[in-house]
């Protein structure tokens, strides 16, 4: 005899909810991670002192990107999307997608150059779901 089928009409629908909540929640923070280190970028560039000062933090930052950005962010991004996916790095994946999601907003908050508004509020609220919702993911599978 079979077992019922679950809630979600698969069985094993349960487990896999969460690991595709959490592979969404990945794609949805990448711009706002994007638009965080944008924002670092151009502060730092900013900073610099004079031509040769600016171009020097620019080619400082393309030479940082191209050796190990190019390939370390996109197998970051992978791990984090693959800790979603198996269950015992679950609750860890949840953690760094909520730190991640929380950290990028903040530093977009931040770095404005305009007073927090309504509209930016909008702007931010997916991000802030997405460490609303991962915070909750981990607070729920404490061991």
């Amino acid at each position: 005899m079979r077992p019922p089928p679950s809630p979600s009409g698969s069985p094993g629908g349960a487990r896999v909810i969460p690991a595709v909540l959490h592979g969404f929640g990945c794609i949805l923070v990448l711009p706002y991670v994007a638009l965080a280190l944008l924002f670092l970028v151009i502060g730092d560039l900013a900073r610099s002192k004079g031509l040769f000062a600016l171009l020097e933090t620019a080619l400082h930052h393309l030479n940082g990107f191209l050796v190990w950005g190019i390939y370390g962010l996109p197998l970051l991004w992978l791990a984090l999307v693959v800790m979603g996916f198996v269950p015992s790095l679950r609750r860890a994946g949840a953690l760094a997608l909520a730190l991640l999601a929380l950290s990028s907003g903040l530093v977009i908050v931040t770095l404005s150059s305009t007073p927090l508004q309504a509209d930016d509020l909008v702007f931010l609220l997916p991000c802030l779901a997405v460490a609303g919702i991962s915070a909750w993911r981990w607070w729920i599978q404490a061991p």
